[in-house]
């Protein structure tokens, strides 16, 4: 049941072109994904009645900061609704506020006054006085996962309120003071959600990099992680999981496969397998609709005490990879990280190989206690996989455990941004920058490398690194660890 408006009330919901972040060390790309959470809550303002909706995505656009705005001036909206990371980096975003601010400068010299200005995402959920404080114009900063704040804070404005009740909402007063409302304890579960509105949304301009031909879609079949991971910022989705009904997953892939011709997903849960059953259903449903054929699929998951079994059916169903946390080739620092032992992830990808499913380690280099010692056994550990080290170097992010560990031993004060991108790699390591640009130039060497053996090897019919895992697995004496940095 919607909300009574005197009048219909028109929003303007904007998700940025968010550029490419890289300064010192720190690193993030950007992808033409669908911002899912901002589809989602366009949906729930049309189910409720009364909202005239502008969806703009300014980033698969690629439309300047001065053209988004522009569009939001000719729309004239009552309520702006801007979100400042896409929900594919919730747990690591742009660890700036560049871009969100220079839309905030652009928005006021243009004059654009809407009647209220939200801010959402997760720059205003761990800092929200500092980005109130930089954002003059913003009138709250709805914190946490986007959805339930979104419904109750729109609501509540739909009623004619003014935000001053409404939990997870940090709000400016006609003073100018800034008041951080409680968090929601109950929020609303995701199963709750309607699905996205698709339609709002230029589907054909969805593209994964690696397959930039194929029309693609972001979906979900659950938020949460209770994991201990210490480097991902957690609290847009908190630490227990909510799950999509199989029914609603499959009928969303349903949905884009057949009016969007939609042929490669994107599964982003944090732990794709999490409930083993749920993962079961979603893929036996897959395969009973028929959809399996139609798709290529990838999701990100924790392999810890998978069965061969579960990923013998996701491949049936159209599973093609599968992105895990590893995130280090140094058994010294897989045990601080409490992931995988070396061995069980080769076991892993060796299975895979041998089913057709590729089994892909996430890298994170910098991690506490890396030393330039572990840090090359990472490279080179994954340069016989074939893999290229990726710049991802640690960033230490707030409001996660080692930023806590970090500010405790007073390495980080735990006030900004700009101490965090500063010092990205360097806490709780045994490296300086020296080091660092040491490790980056042998493994810039090593990746030259490494184009080159694929060259060869496809030149004879083969891939480079495929059978690296039993290979390696072979070696016997020392860990597999040491063997190979050796």
């Amino acid at each position: 049941m919607g909300y009574p408006h005197e009048a219909v009330m028109r929003i303007s919901i904007v998700n940025p072109r968010i550029p490419v972040f890289q300064r010192g060390y720190a690193f993030r790309k950007t992808r033409l994904w669908q911002p899912l959470s901002t589809a989602i809550v366009a949906s729930w303002l049309r189910d409720q009645g009364g909202w005239e909706v502008q969806f703009l995505d300014a980033h698969v656009h690629d439309m300047s900061t001065a053209e988004a705005v522009a569009a939001v001036r000719d729309f004239d909206p009552d309520v702006l609704y801007y979100s400042s990371e896409r929900t594919d980096a919730w747990e690591l975003p742009i660890p700036d506020t560049a871009y969100i601010e220079e839309f905030f400068t652009e928005l006021a010299a243009l004059d654009v006054k809407p009647r209220w200005v939200l801010l959402e995402g997760p720059h205003g959920s761990i800092f929200p006085d500092d980005m109130m404080a930089k954002l003059p114009a913003v009138d709250a900063c709805l914190r946490g996962e986007t959805e339930p704040v979104s419904f109750a804070a729109l609501g509540d404005l739909a009623r004619g309120g003014d935000l001053r009740n409404v939990n997870s909402v940090t709000w400016r007063g006609d003073d100018g003071s800034v008041t951080n409302n409680p968090d929601e304890p109950n929020p609303i579960q995701y199963a709750d959600f309607p699905s996205a509105a698709w339609d709002l949304l230029p589907m054909e301009r969805y593209r994964d990099a690696a397959a930039p031909d194929t029309p693609f879609a972001m979906l979900e079949t659950s938020r949460g992680c209770p994991m201990p991971c210490g480097y991902c910022y957690k609290q847009m989705f908190g630490d227990r999981q909510s799950k999509r009904e199989p029914s609603q997953v499959l009928d969303e892939v349903q949905e884009v496969v057949e009016k969007y011709g939609v042929r490669r997903i994107m599964f982003q849960d944090q732990i794709f397998t999490l409930d083993r059953r749920h993962t079961t259903d979603v893929c036996e449903g897959l395969i009973e609709r028929g959809l399996a054929p139609r798709i290529e699929w990838r999701c990100q998951t924790r392999l810890n005490g998978m069965k061969n079994e579960l990923l013998k059916l996701m491949r049936e169903a159209g599973c093609v990879e599968i992105y895990t946390g590893l995130e280090t080739g140094s058994e010294t620092i897989q045990k601080e990280i409490s992931k995988l032992t070396l061995e069980e992830f080769l076991q892993y990808r060796r299975y895979g190989e041998s089913i057709g499913l590729k089994i892909s380690p996430n890298m994170i280099l910098g991690l506490p206690g890396e030393t330039e010692e572990t840090a090359m056994e990472s490279v080179r550990f994954y340069h016989h996989l074939g893999i290229p080290m990726s710049p991802n170097v640690n960033i230490t992010y707030p409001m996660t455990r080692y930023y806590g560990d970090a500010v405790e031993k007073g390495e980080l004060a735990g006030t900004s941004w700009g101490e965090v991108v500063d010092a990205a790699g360097l806490v709780g390591t045994h490296m300086d920058k020296t080091t660092i640009d040491r490790v980056r130039a042998k493994a810039n060497r090593l990746n030259r490398l490494l184009r080159w053996k694929k060259k060869l090897w496809a030149a004879i019919g083969l891939e480079y690194g495929r059978g690296a895992a039993d290979k390696l697995l072979a070696l016997k004496g020392n860990t597999v660890a040491h063997r190979v940095s050796a």
